[in-house]
């Protein structure tokens, strides 16, 4: 990896109390999954599928779309990955600042690389794959999705590559796959983990022409995804169970975590339609705030200095249950404090 995750709680163990790095949301009642799994748990002595195919058409058939126009990957990671592979060596857009992953994943398969600004959308340079995030992560923006369609239409000589990993975790709406049935020019990235609040499972698709679906098809390796994954998918699509009871709600919080953080001096916010945000610090660093909220409060953040176009004084965070939110409001205001006074 050149850049790596911020989800970095393995790092810490015990330490942390109350994570607010990780983007998925933390209350989700995962026991009808367990009890399933527990009950499914022999698939793991035998061989998966090479190719997801029966969860494939499952998802197909809950989308409202031809098999053939799904992939099942190992996470939106592999999607990535394998879009990059299989357009090796060509042109690449990736508007800053967002996910580093296809900055990495490009790369690797020796892409042609320039970094727009999301604004300038309109104004297209001569690349052939157009790599977006939306919501985009770690800003939490949401671009409007008739909008998107429009550009999407008006540049059919373009690839674009949208990822819409975080579209269970917005109000706002999304470009739904049966939508795109008349467009040959998009590959749809979606997530199951966090739509299902389960990033250690890894389970995420891709949405395309039957096309391009075929030809990502020949160059996955096989098994990557695996027995356990399968069968939670399974389990998941035919239930569908709403794992955030009340997404308004939830969002309302967010809000309030946005406002009183952004009430805090010295801090700054961008604005987001998710339950994620991304603040900037004018005084301090990120490095040093992070390592004082694990060491006195167990808190963990995300430090955003390692996505392109950010620095040092940006890091991430995500709204939890009010009280946590509040604690997180609390040891945020101290700090700030203490960086203001002088004394650090």
């Amino acid at each position: 990896m050149i850049y790596g995750h911020g989800d970095d709680v393995f790092r810490y163990g015990d330490q942390v109390k109350l994570n607010f790095s990780s983007n998925v949301y933390s209350g989700a009642d995962l026991s009808g999954l367990k009890d399933y799994l527990m009950q499914h748990f022999d698939v793991v002595g035998h061989y998966p599928e090479p190719r997801p195919h029966q969860l494939e058409c499952l998802l197909a058939e809950s989308l409202g779309v031809p098999d053939n126009t799904i992939m099942v990957t190992n996470g939106a990671n592999e999607a990535i990955y394998l879009i990059a592979q299989l357009y090796k060596g060509w042109s690449s857009v990736i508007p800053q600042p967002t996910f580093n992953e296809y900055e990495d994943a490009c790369k690797t398969f020796s892409h042609l690389l320039s970094y727009d600004s999301a604004d300038e959308l309109e104004v297209l340079p001569d690349d052939r794959l157009y790599w977006l995030c939306n919501p985009n992560n770690p800003t939490g923006n949401v671009l409007n999705k008739n909008l998107l369609a429009h550009i999407i239409r008006q540049n059919p000589r373009y690839l674009y590559v949208i990822d819409q990993s975080y579209a269970d975790y917005t109000l706002h709406p999304t470009l739904e796959p049966k939508e795109l049935a008349n467009y040959y020019n998009v590959l749809l990235i979606h997530s199951l983990s966090k739509r299902y609040c389960i990033p250690g499972l890894r389970l995420g698709y891709i949405y395309s022409s039957p096309i391009i679906i075929d030809r990502l098809q020949h160059i996955r390796q096989p098994w990557t995804v695996n027995a356990l994954a399968i069968e939670a998918g399974k389990y998941l699509v035919k239930h569908d169970p709403k794992m955030i009871p009340d997404l308004r709600a939830y969002l309302e919080e967010a809000s309030r975590l946005h406002a009183e953080l952004s009430a805090i001096e010295g801090l700054m916010l961008m604005d987001s339609g998710t339950n994620f945000m991304l603040v900037n610090m004018e005084e301090g660093n990120t490095f040093d705030l992070k390592r004082w909220l694990i060491e006195q409060h167990g808190i963990l953040i995300r430090d955003a200095s390692n996505f392109r176009g950010l620095d040092n004084h940006c890091f991430r965070v995500t709204a939890r249950t009010k009280e946590e939110d509040d604690q997180l409001i609390a040891a945020l205001k101290q700090y700030m404090a203490w960086i203001a006074s002088g004394q650090h």
